[in-house]
């Protein structure tokens, strides 16, 4: 033992187990429908600050990064993990500690015959012990702390990329129902002077029931959707208030809401990037590396632990001779070896290895699988980005052509040359059209925010120079 310490102090001994290597997924070489490119350019890379030009959205988001409960317990778990991890990585050090003691009694239990006179003992020391890392066990457990609480910081950031799309999301639902709200209010006074005038044609001998009745039932119709609107309006302030950190309650926002318009061709970087990127993907990955590394603990339990021991201090019947060097010092010095030997406890280190080693396959598996998802999410954002353009301008030319055509049907009917079945009839495409429209512009605008979070955008925090009422000063969670 003496004369292997000065080997295991110096050299550090082996460190057992594998050392991390990431796995190789496929990565295609572009995204779907994009042509194939070196410019590893992104909007991820920019700040959701500078990205979304609505002043109220931006507002909004500041608020709910600084408010929001779920990253608030985000934060505290990346803090949890942090003091964990120095918990772990001061085991490597030795153990320095100091004991003091009175007492009274007769006799040791030791040695009974030695000293049988009663009295009183007082003792104070300091002790010494440290565990020297062979096989690299604490190392390794260091190693797995520490990835845990970088997976930690990564899912902080992965949690305010998905507060700040969830915001923007919601806010843009909100808007849509706004658009769609205004649809069903006109409709409601469109259909009722339509209704007003057929009763005045019934009313003056020129018309009959059945115009009159039906005319009812649109308003009828309108006014219901109006209503469910309403209804999930309310709903929609109430989830938006709760991601920003309020009580359920209104949102206060300009009565004119800002035009949802098309966001243009954006950078989406190279696909190789994204694992690079996107804080879930690196959290996950960190996740691994904390398995990985828990196989090289697992390992080292098979094998002894060397424990060097050092005790101090001054020991006497008489507290007035205690600090007394010749009379009451004493030391001692020694190591100790401890050893779950896998003879009895085989089938136990075997099984905690196997678990590590599972776990690892575990986690590879789900960290391949998050890269995937996160290479579809991409493709499915970039589609929509690129479809929903020409989707919006045909449901525009709908509702042009709709207006036109509504107007006519009225003129043709109060000119006696048709029916008010052809008022009826094309008012009642025209309003499902209008709320489409609402609607497929807010999708729009949402495959921008969707693209924006599937490149791991979102994450950065305001600086904290030069604030302003749509910048929020923030300190970064670290």
């Amino acid at each position: 033992m003496l004369v292997t310490a000065p080997v295991l102090l110096f050299g550090g001994g082996c460190l057992l187990g594998p050392s991390y290597e990431r796995p190789v997924v496929p990565t295609p070489a572009s995204y779907r429908s994009q042509t194939p490119t070196q410019d590893a350019a992104t909007i991820a890379d920019l700040p959701w600050w500078t990205v979304f030009k609505d002043p109220e959205l931006v507002s909004f988001i500041g608020e709910a990064v600084e408010n929001n409960r779920d990253l608030r317990a985000a934060v505290a778990r990346m803090e949890q993990a942090r003091a964990l991890a120095r918990v772990q990585k001061a085991q490597i050090l030795p153990a320095l500690g100091a004991d003091a003691a009175a007492g009274y009694g007769r006799g040791s239990i030791l040695a009974p015959s030695e000293s049988p006179a009663s009295g009183a003992r007082f003792a104070l020391d300091a002790t010494f012990s440290w565990e020297i890392d062979v096989w690299g066990r604490i190392r390794r457990g260091t190693e797995a702390a520490v990835a845990q609480y970088l997976a930690t910081e990564e899912g902080v950031r992965a949690a305010t990329v998905s507060l700040v799309a969830d915001v923007a999301l919601a806010y843009i639902q909100l808007r849509q129902l706004d658009a769609q709200l205004d649809v069903a209010q006109r409709t409601v006074v469109n259909y009722q002077r339509t209704l007003q005038l057929y009763e005045d044609r019934l009313q003056g001998g020129a018309g009959n029931k059945l115009p009159v009745s039906t005319g009812r039932a649109q308003v009828n119709g309108a006014e219901a959707v109006r209503r469910d609107i309403e209804r999930l309006l309310t709903r929609q302030e109430n989830l938006l208030s709760v991601l920003l950190g309020r009580p359920p309650g209104p949102i206060t926002r300009s009565e004119v809401a800002p035009a949802l318009h098309a966001t243009g061709p954006v950078p989406a970087g190279l696909p190789s990037t994204l694992v690079e990127r996107r804080p879930d993907v690196l959290a996950v990955e960190q996740r691994l590396v904390a398995a990985n590394a828990q196989i090289g603990v697992a390992k080292a339990d098979f094998f002894p632990r060397f424990n060097l021991t050092a005790l101090a201090g001054f020991a006497s019947p008489d507290l007035t001779q205690l600090f007394n060097p010749s009379k009451s010092f004493v030391w001692s010095a020694g190591g100790s070896v401890s050893w779950l030997a896998p003879i009895l406890q085989g089938d136990a280190l075997r099984g905690q290895a196997a678990a590590a080693s599972a776990q690892w396959e575990e986690t590879k598996n789900l960290y391949e699988q998050t890269v995937l998802t996160a290479f579809r999410e991409v493709a499915d954002a970039l589609e929509d980005a690129r479809l929903l353009d020409g989707i919006v301008q045909q449901r525009e030319e709908e509702v042009t052509n709709l207006v036109d055509s509504v107007g006519l049907a009225e003129d043709r009917f109060f000119g006696g040359v048709s029916s008010y079945l052809e008022v009826t009839t094309t008012q009642n495409l025209l309003f499902p059209a209008e709320l489409d429209l609402a609607a497929v512009r807010a999708q729009r605008t949402a495959s921008f925010v969707n693209l924006y979070r599937a490149l791991g955008g979102g994450w950065q925090l305001p600086p904290l120079a030069a604030p302003s009422p749509v910048e929020p000063t923030l300190n970064k969670p670290m």
